[in-house]
């Protein structure tokens, strides 16, 4: 059984790891690099690098999350249900809670990475940008994850939205620069975490328009959150 505090620090750590290595790399980036920076390039190994630097706490924070279907499906669950709560109740409520603590994850690590912070400055307005889509885009993972929960158990759901989340990033590699494919990349929506990767900062030969790929992104957890309510309905209470 997984120590939520002890998970919570090693996301901390974790955060200020990827400040220092940013940090120490030769790599240009701008203001907050973990939501804003994630560039390609045409030698492969900066490619990979760069990914590392924005994987590094993503595997923790998505371990955090793991196991919620198990909390409203098994006791837990029960229990609000025979307090009259409704299912899709229960669920919006797990959901909420759910973008509530990553909003103080993510708002945690923009202060960390504000700190004496000497990269490229954005507008004010980019950074706002830059900060609600690598939210939607993490807590679209994180349902992504509770979703298959229902069907699997929660530590290959994990494994497979981890696998899924760094596969994306490559494939992105190669398709965000190509016209014709650009739209593959953003259905590969980990790639539109990043500003510069999504629209928002301007990255040459990187054919992606900011007003479509947020809202893919948006509909993209609309529709998870519903196929999870049809699911959570049907699914055994014990």
């Amino acid at each position: 059984m997984k120590n939520k505090w002890l998970n919570i620090i090693l996301i901390i750590c974790m955060i200020i790891m990827q400040r220092v290595v940013i940090q120490m790399s030769d790599y240009e980036v701008y203001q907050l690099p973990f939501a804003s920076t994630l560039f390609i390039f045409d030698n492969q190994t900066s490619n990979l690098v760069q990914i590392l630097y924005a994987y590094i706490p993503l595997p923790f924070v998505l371990f955090y999350f793991s196991g919620n279907a198990r909390e409203i499906t098994t006791g837990y669950g029960k229990l609000w249900l025979i307090r009259s709560y409704s299912r899709e109740r229960l669920y919006l409520k797990n959901a909420i809670l759910s973008a509530a603590k990553l909003a103080c994850i993510v708002i945690g690590q923009t202060i960390i990475f504000l700190i004496c912070d000497g990269t490229n400055d954005l507008s004010s307005i980019k950074l706002i940008q830059v900060i609600v889509t690598y939210f939607v885009g993490v807590w679209t993972l994180i349902q992504l994850q509770f979703l298959l929960e229902l069907f699997m158990d929660a530590s290959i759901s994990n494994i497979f939205v981890n696998v899924f989340l760094v596969v994306s990033l490559i494939i992105g590699n190669s398709v965000l620069i190509n016209r014709d494919l650009s739209r593959i990349g953003v259905m590969l929506f980990p790639n539109m975490l990043f500003g510069t990767r999504s629209g928002i900062i301007y990255q040459k030969n990187i054919y992606v328009r900011y007003e479509a790929s947020i809202t893919y992104v948006i509909i993209l957890l609309v529709i998870l959150n519903i196929i999870s309510i049809m699911k959570y309905k049907k699914t055994d209470i014990y």
